[in-house]
């Protein structure tokens, strides 16, 4: 299986690096930060990474000595957020040369957490953030306004399913091997990525903490369930459990409650970007997480890319009537999706929330890949997992 090229390219190309700006791209652990960076480059002699001695050196005395011998297009700076002063170096090297020059900064978790403060970078970058592979990868999505009215799979659902989005795991179509990767990026996450946050008193406890996430996927997330499991104070698990969301270990799905009156105010959903740290027999818990992949880096996607401001989130009430997932677009609930196994009938929740909601796409996804009925009354389109997101991001 070979790599199609990435869906945020042709983006960064035109959007970022045509404006001047800092292209920020951050995302999850091996999902393809760097190999993104390093195909939009035109010199290899503009890749720096955090991993060489040299360039490390040079960065922490005279930041701008690192452009001396740098050739023609973008200059990558890869991981260096691992410097703790990489915000004040960059926005010199910036300030200094961003008529001459195009950057682009490539890390994992605290490229994303440095955008949520007071951001002493502001109106110098665009920030975009990788995702793992999807059914439609390609490297001209569609917009909003022109969802499934082209449709191409780049990578089979099945697939995505047995061996997860991931490059490496995905591209070589080998199951075992998959696992075992999965396996080993986990604990580098627990024991190395962690250290770049936060200094965990018990780094063990963290990663049984992980372990036990993934049995709470498609159920309402409970902290204090986990605290009794791992054994540590209310505070210190939820405090780890936000710290693996800034990891990019997985993300949270919240209620939607906004002019909901009959909605829970309970806890959110959590959901992994490793599907393959659901087990196999668990099928119906990777089949929903893996539609939640897909919806969340539909979302982030337009949202980056300044199509407005488009969320996830599911939708349930004191009856216990639930819809799995449900989009806004710019506040205003727009789409809702419901998935499902093998129902071909429009789901009662589905039609009641559709008509409550009064949203204009309602989708129940099926485990048939061919099937694919509009119920025009009820404003409802039941198809196939594979077609549907084969027409999305």
């Amino acid at each position: 299986m070979q790599m199609k090229s990435r869906y945020l390219t042709s983006t960064i190309k035109q959007d970022a690096l045509k404006d001047k700006k800092m292209a920020f791209i951050s995302g999850p652990r091996q999902v393809g930060k760097t190999t993104l960076g390093k195909q939009l480059l035109e010199s290899k002699s503009n890749y720096f990474s955090w991993d060489q001695t040299e360039f490390r050196k040079t960065w922490a005395r005279f930041p701008e000595k690192v452009l001396e011998k740098i050739e023609n297009g973008p200059v990558l700076f890869d991981e260096i957020h691992k410097d703790r002063k990489w915000k004040l170096k960059i926005k010199g090297i910036y300030d200094t040369y961003s008529d001459e020059l195009e950057f682009l900064v490539t890390g994992s978790s605290k490229l994303d957490i440095y955008r949520k403060g007071s951001d002493s970078l502001l109106g110098r970058y665009i920030p975009y953030r990788l995702h793992p592979f999807s059914v439609s990868e390609d490297q001209a999505p569609p917009k909003p306004t022109n969802i499934l009215k082209k449709f191409k799979v780049s990578y089979k659902w099945k697939d995505l399913m047995t061996l997860g989005g991931y490059p490496e795991p995905l591209l070589s179509g080998n199951e075992k091997k998959a696992q075992r990767w999965s396996r080993l990026r986990l604990d580098r996450l627990a024991y190395e990525d962690t250290r770049d946050i936060k200094v965990l008193s018990d780094l063990n406890a963290f990663r049984t903490l992980l372990d036990l996430i993934p049995e709470k996927i498609g159920s309402l997330f409970s902290f204090n369930s986990l605290k009794e499991d791992v054994g540590v104070a209310y505070a210190t698990v939820r405090e780890w459990v936000l710290l693996s969301e800034m990891l990019y270990y997985g993300f949270f799905v919240r209620p939607y409650s906004k002019g909901f009156k009959r909605s829970i105010k309970a806890e959110p959903k959590f959901y992994l970007y490793d599907i393959l740290q659901i087990p196999k027999f668990e099928n119906s818990k990777r089949l929903e997480n893996l539609t939640a992949l897909h919806l969340i880096k539909t979302c982030h996607f337009w949202t980056d890319t300044g199509e407005g401001v488009f969320e996830l989130f599911f939708v349930r009430d004191k009856e216990k009537k639930e819809v799995d997932f449900l989009i806004t677009k710019d506040k205003k609930p727009w789409i809702l999706i419901e998935s499902k196994s093998k129902l071909k009938d429009p789901s009662s929740n589905l039609l009641y929330y559709s008509k409550k909601l009064k949203t204009s796409l309602n989708f129940q996804l099926i485990d048939d890949k061919k099937y694919d009925k509009k119920h025009r009354m009820q404003n409802i389109r039941v198809m196939g997992y594979e077609k549907f997101f084969s027409g999305l991001v």
